[in-house]
């Protein structure tokens, strides 16, 4: 740094040579005098003390002058013909006059986005100051180079506090609300939970009067475990406790306490519960808490794994310590089975409310809740889309919902139609209809007679759920789809799950009859799910030539569920050969429509 220092003070720093607009010209003295661009730095004041506003003015009566930028404190760039610029002062007497002859003069004057450095006003100053005079520049070269000298170092240790303060600061990596606001989320705002939100009730009415369980000598309860699949609505539920309670709500996630750095993870712990108690009445939410309160190995690999168990046992002595306060602790995940025990136990989350997929009634209850807000037109009937949306959670449910609400935005309808959510579910499912790909000819009837095969077999067989939509169009990297009626049943009889592999392979038949015995690769999602079902009626169901003996994986269960798919190929076979004029009739109206509803299928089909 030194030596930068004295090779600065050796170098020569000449000013420009003055000029005269009589007799120096623009090639002559601008060269010699005016770099590329005047920066701004060390020799930026020297270069507006020297040149000024008046070489300017010579160029702009030259007609050299093509733009002027005028900068914050009173500073201003001009461009030249030849690309080049110069930063000079403006005078402080007549600056706007000299300005407004740039723009008599045709030059375009514009506002600079960029502050320059804040510097005296060379013009005025330049009649008093020796710009040969080295003592103000050792000055400046001095101070700068003790100032980068102290920087350099300081700058590790100081990164080196900064990022130990930033991991041990748990108030800022943890907590999603500071606790002061109530929730607005109510139980009425949740539907299809009634078991929960009926379990969920008694902890309200421990917040709310917690003297009563006392006077009975009742533990009220310290916990919950929500357990169910992502989406159900698990944060919901949390919250309209803490809503229908009228407490702060504290939500953290079980990977804000995960950190490698020993100490940390435990004293963010703390650190949440701890602004929890100064509430006296609260609600502590830790989503998805597997991730902080997974099943302790009796063999530490590692520091890490070492620094999760401590933060482990922090969380459960936090649990310990709620006996004497008005604070409830709430959990949420998708994976119980991974969880320690200790977390579980009585007088920790010792009760597990089931946030489940809704069912039919269910789904209907959230589709209302959802489109509370929404302008829906009055023939959509919300129990036509609850049937046809087995197994979707209520967040899938809410973005139905919002896409029809889109849809219909984006048609400019005044409200939501019944094809806006039909639309919406097929979004949802498997993506946004791709009606500008081009699909070859051949393509689009095999298509057709595939997605045919699949309605008609499901139409007419006894133990398969009837069809309500077929399209054709290309959605995500299927060619056609065919949407089933469904049910909420858990447990499949032996006929059904047979009825299910017919009308999964009736694709591939109905390929087979169009193309005489050939098949394409297009029942290739319709094998994998025919096997996944087989193989489970093999090795779990005991629904197989063995009888009542479960096979595992092995030679002959390979056997018998290659026997229950062929069974199952030929039964779908017979019913299009039974019905071949039907099977045609589908397909000609897909390839014409591309598109069919329910009242299309039941005119076809019926």
């Amino acid at each position: 740094m030194l030596f930068l220092a004295v090779a600065l003070l050796l170098a020569p720093l000449e000013p420009p040579p003055p000029f005269d607009c009589a007799t120096a010209t623009v090639a002559s003295a601008a060269p010699a005098s005016v770099p590329a661009y005047v920066p701004r730095g060390l020799q930026a004041e020297m270069h507006l003390a020297s040149l000024g506003d008046e070489y300017v003015r010579c160029l702009l009566e030259s007609g050299e002058v093509v733009r002027l930028l005028v900068l914050q404190g009173d500073v201003a760039v001009a461009t030249l013909r030849d690309g080049r610029q110069i930063e000079f002062a403006l005078p402080t007497e007549d600056a706007s006059q000299f300005v407004a002859a740039f723009a008599a003069r045709g030059v375009p004057v514009e506002p600079g986005e960029t502050p320059p450095l804040a510097l005296p006003n060379a013009s005025a100053a330049a009649p008093s100051r020796d710009a040969s005079s080295p003592l103000p520049w050792i000055l400046a070269i001095v101070s700068i180079a003790t100032g980068a000298t102290l920087m350099y170092r300081r700058r590790p240790r100081k990164a080196l506090v900064h990022r130990t303060a930033s991991q041990a600061s748990p108030s800022r990596a943890t907590s999603r609300s500071t606790g002061e606001d109530v929730p607005t989320t109510r139980f009425t705002d949740v539907a299809g939970h009634a078991e929960a939100v009926e379990d969920l009730a008694e902890m309200v009415d421990v917040l709310r009067n917690p003297e009563k369980y006392r006077e009975l000598g009742a533990r009220p309860p310290r916990g919950a475990l929500l357990v169910g699949p992502p989406g159900t609505g698990k944060t919901l539920l949390a919250r309209a406790v803490a809503g229908e309670a009228g407490v702060p709500f504290y939500a953290a996630a079980g990977s804000d306490f995960v950190e490698l750095y020993v100490g940390v993870g435990a004293r963010r712990v703390r650190d949440v519960f701890e602004r929890a108690k100064k509430a006296e009445r609260a609600i502590v939410f830790i989503d998805e808490i597997d991730a902080v309160g997974r099943r302790r190995s009796p063999h530490v690999s590692s520091g890490g794994d070492q620094e999760m168990e401590n933060t482990l046992v922090a969380l459960l002595n936090e649990l310990d310590g709620f006996a004497a306060t008005n604070v409830l602790v709430l959990a949420a995940t998708n994976r119980p089975d991974v969880l320690d025990p200790a977390l579980t136990r009585p007088g920790r989350l010792d009760r597990k409310v089931h946030v489940g997929l809704p069912d039919e009634s269910a789904r209907l209850g959230i589709l209302g809740v959802h489109t509370r807000t929404k302008r829906v037109d009055p023939s959509v009937d919300l129990s036509v889309i609850a049937r046809r949306t087995p197994g979707m959670s209520g967040a899938q449910l809410e973005q139905v919902c919002n896409e029809a609400a889109l849809l219909a935005a984006r048609r400019g309808g005044p409200s939501l139609t019944a094809e806006d959510f039909s639309a919406a579910v097929e979004y949802v499912l498997l993506g946004r209809a791709r009606r500008s790909a081009t699909v070859a000819e051949n393509d689009r009837i095999v298509a057709a007679w595939h997605e045919a095969g699949h309605a008609l077999v499901a139409h007419r067989h006894p133990h398969a759920p009837s069809p309500i939509a077929v399209s054709i169009t290309p959605r995500g990297n299927a060619g056609g789809v065919t949407w089933m009626s469904g049910d909420d049943s858990q447990i499949l009889s032996r006929q059904q799950l047979r009825a299910r592999l017919a009308v999964a392979l009736a694709g591939r038949a109905a390929e087979e009859r169009l193309l005489a015995g050939e098949h394409t690769a297009g029942a290739a999602d319709d094998l994998l799910r025919a096997t996944e079902i087989a193989s489970a009626m093999v090795q779990r169901f005991g629904m197989s030539d063995f009888g009542l003996a479960v096979r595992g994986d092995s030679q002959e269960s390979d056997l018998a569920t290659d026997r229950l798919l062929r069974t199952a190929h030929d039964e779908a076979v017979a019913m299009l050969e039974a019905d071949a004029a039907t099977l045609r009739r589908l397909a000609e109206a897909l390839l014409e429509r591309e598109d069919l509803n329910t009242e299309d299928l039941a005119s076809l089909l019926d």
